[in-house]
């Protein structure tokens, strides 16, 4: 089962802005895939019971890393604009906590509609991860413009396919499924294409990592290490890296089926 970040994970104290953002980042998606597993009247309380409290968090971290945002940088139009857009993902996570509180009041009343409200929790938050990452890139760069010193850089060997792969993760679009004894790589969108071969040499540094066990025909869901997001912070606002890294290589084909479900 995906879990949310705690209060207190080590993720969130990443040292530089950018990482701090794709840590949020993280933290959406674990947000709506731990929504997806609450699904069956039996667990459903006690599920909620656990997860409004993290996804009040969702806000309270926003909130932060947009004090931090208003506090380091001089104010001009990208960084005004990061500040709205970050004040804007607090406050939809703020509604997807009442949608969940609900939720709890109609599954204690024993009422219908708390699947409903869950769904709408659900799409409150559902682009909070991908506008994370786009702000962790406008944050960077404008560190960058700024001379506001930046800690984390690309490993010397990342590829193009490195990145392209890195931003799918961060974003919560890929995953790796397990079908007939070979592997898969599926994305949600459908429009960025990430190889196997990658994604092991990603793993083999530890910039990337698989939630769960692999089940057959199961997606797994990727995830960046702290490393992984360093990395990934490190390549905003820099030339693009080469096409073929060290580690560089085809794509395997894709599953057959093209309806891969999201892993619940």
């Amino acid at each position: 089962m995906t879990t949310a970040l705690s209060d207190h994970d080590p993720l969130f104290d990443l040292p530089t802005l950018p990482e701090r953002l794709l840590a949020l980042a993280d933290d959406f998606i674990c947000h709506n895939d731990a929504l997806g597993e609450v699904s069956t009247a039996d667990v459903r309380a006690a599920a909620l019971r656990q997860h409004i409290p993290s996804t009040h968090a969702l806000a309270a971290r926003a909130l932060e890393v947009r004090e931090s945002v208003e506090r380091m940088l001089r104010s001009t139009p990208a960084v005004v604009d990061a500040s709205l857009r970050l004040q804007e993902i607090a406050f939809l996570s703020t509604g997807a906590v009442d949608e969940l509180l609900g939720a709890l009041s109609l599954v204690k009343a024993g009422k219908d509609g708390a699947d409903n409200r869950i769904h709408m929790a659900a799409n409150l938050t559902a682009l909070g991860a991908a506008t994370s990452v786009d702000l962790a890139e406008t944050i960077a760069v404008e560190m960058r413009r700024q001379r506001v010193p930046l800690t984390g850089e690309a490993a010397p060997q990342l590829s193009s396919k490195d990145v392209t792969a890195l931003r799918a993760v961060a974003r919560g679009k890929a995953h790796i499924t397990l079908m007939l004894g070979r592997q898969y790589i599926t994305a949600e969108d459908g429009s960025t294409k990430v190889s196997t071969t990658t994604v092991r040499s990603l793993e083999s540094r530890f910039l990337l990592h698989r939630d769960g066990e692999p089940q057959d025909s199961v997606p797994q869901r990727l995830r960046l290490t702290a490393s992984g997001m360093r990395t990934l912070a490190g390549t905003f606002g820099q030339a693009p890296p080469p096409a073929q890294g060290l580690q560089g290589g085809p794509p395997l084909p894709q599953p057959p089926s093209e309806s891969v479900k999201r892993s619940r």
